[in-house]
């Protein structure tokens, strides 16, 4: 099956490393969102080291996928769970599913397995995105669509 064209914007988190509470600190590197252009689906990551990463597992999916995953863990990978998010309702729901960013060569693997158990995969290389002043910019971006469409 080809892969549905997605176009993944990563942003650096301009709070991380802040607290937000006592002894509680911001600690996701990037936030980004994943759009999938023929499904009209999005979806929230947030990419974490390993180390917070492995403390947000919920379910035993999620804690089968740290057993799969661990041994992929280095310095340079961050890890991100995958929440689906409804723009017209405001409603994040959290799907089976996780994403892999290597900064050291920027490569974005994310897996997603949907309500009727349809499983998308992808493998992009994410590229650095111009600043423009005012306005908020992605970091990184990751496609593998021509977003002149978009």
């Amino acid at each position: 099956m080809e892969a549905k064209e997605i176009a993944v914007r990563l942003y650096e988190n301009k709070k991380f490393g802040s607290t937000y509470g006592k002894g509680a600190y911001h600690s996701a590197v990037f936030n980004a969102s994943a759009d999938v252009l023929s499904m009209n689906e999005k979806y929230l990551l947030d990419y974490y080291p390993f180390e917070k990463f492995e403390h947000l597992a919920r379910t035993e999916e999620q804690m089968e996928v740290l057993r799969e995953i661990g041994q992929v863990k280095t310095q340079d990978v961050l890890f991100s769970w995958v929440v689906q998010y409804n723009p017209a309702t405001k409603q994040k729901t959290p799907v089976y599913g996780f994403s892999l960013f290597n900064m050291r060569d920027n490569e974005l693997g994310l897996l997603v397995v949907n309500d009727y158990d349809e499983q998308q995969q992808w493998q992009l290389t994410a590229k650095p995105c111009r600043k423009d002043t005012g306005k908020n910019s992605p970091t990184l971006l990751a496609t593998n669509a021509d977003l002149n469409g978009w």
